[in-house]
């Protein structure tokens, strides 16, 4: 038998016997290489493409909040609780007043201060509760008290004593460790 050399092997008909052989796993192999070729695409060049809107989106976002906000000249006595309230009815929107302009120490604000007022949803009303210190009128004149939804250690303490500020005596007789969670359904002890 005759040693095969280089020269006379053909190379082709090996090569199209071996493909007839695997055409299958052949067709398989390349439609790999085309879905992983295509995710490498999308990773990579996809988000190049996104960049200015999203970019053009958040300017909009800014754009839009200042458009929509009020101003607010600081005057003597102000606080941004107080400006929140006036404006929201919510002190709680103070921090939204916060966030509009940057503030670093919402405690140091100074008179004449411009500020910007965003456009923005109330958060729970305070305006006219907390303002409720006395009153002459005790609606409540019982030793307990089953907690409703919406009610707040202020209120009871007002409808219990006519005074908002006796709220920490309910929240001692209690041993309430949080006196800002109190949930419906809990039954209060009011001291009298």
């Amino acid at each position: 038998m005759p040693k095969q050399t280089s020269a006379n092997i053909n190379y082709k008909g090996l090569f199209l016997e071996k493909v007839r052989q695997n055409y299958q796993s052949l067709i398989l192999g390349f439609l790999v290489f085309l879905v992983g070729l295509s995710v490498i695409v999308k990773l990579f060049y996809a988000p190049k493409q996104k960049l200015p809107a999203e970019k053009k989106a958040v300017t909009t976002k800014q754009e839009k909040l200042e458009t929509q906000a009020n101003k607010y000249k600081v005057k003597e006595g102000d606080t941004l609780w107080a400006i929140a309230e006036s404006y929201y009815g919510s002190g709680f929107n103070a921090y939204d007043i916060v966030k509009a302009n940057k503030i670093i120490n919402p405690d140091l604000i100074e008179i004449g201060q411009e500020l910007l007022i965003p456009s923005v949803e109330p958060k729970y009303l305070t305006k006219g509760v907390i303002a409720e210190v006395k009153t002459e009128q005790v609606v409540m004149k019982e030793s307990k008290y089953t907690v409703k939804q919406g009610d707040h250690l202020w209120k009871i303490a007002l409808e219990a004593y006519g005074d908002g500020y006796q709220w920490v005596k309910v929240a001692k007789a209690n041993n309430l460790s949080n006196p800002n969670l109190i949930f419906a359904g809990k039954v209060l002890t009011i001291p009298r």
